[in-house]
């Protein structure tokens, strides 16, 4: 696994730049966006139940730095594990306790269907 140095500043930080990691195939950027947002791209054909493990590891500590406010923006991606389903209905539920909320994007072109707390946009 090839990752990128992340940074534990806050995402308020608008000088902060995209972190990128590797998770197998699965090439994952993170984003600071205006108001604390964190906009994590996930750049791949599908998330396999191991790199969901990882994925959702990484997802759950960033978004302590941003609050619970994530946008997950999995648009190229075509085929994911029930684990990665899992992950998100949990990712979804940490990011409301924080205060937050997790919006994913690319849903649609997604096998499989989301759970119910999770925004699709």
């Amino acid at each position: 696994m090839r990752e990128a140095p992340f940074s534990s500043e806050h995402p308020n930080d608008h000088q902060s730049t995209a972190k990128t990691l590797r998770i197998g195939s699965l090439e994952v950027s993170l984003e600071p966006a205006p108001e604390g947002t964190l906009v994590v791209r996930l750049l791949g054909r599908e998330i396999r139940s191991r790199q969901a493990a990882e994925l959702a590891y990484r997802l759950t500590d960033a978004a302590l730095s941003c609050r619970g406010r994530m946008v997950v923006a999995m648009d190229g991606v075509s085929n994911v594990s029930s684990e990665w389903r899992q992950a998100i209905d949990d990712l979804s539920r940490r990011c409301e306790v924080m205060g937050g909320s997790l919006i994913v994007k690319g849903l649609d072109a997604c096998r499989g269907r989301a759970c119910a707390p999770v925004k699709a946009a």
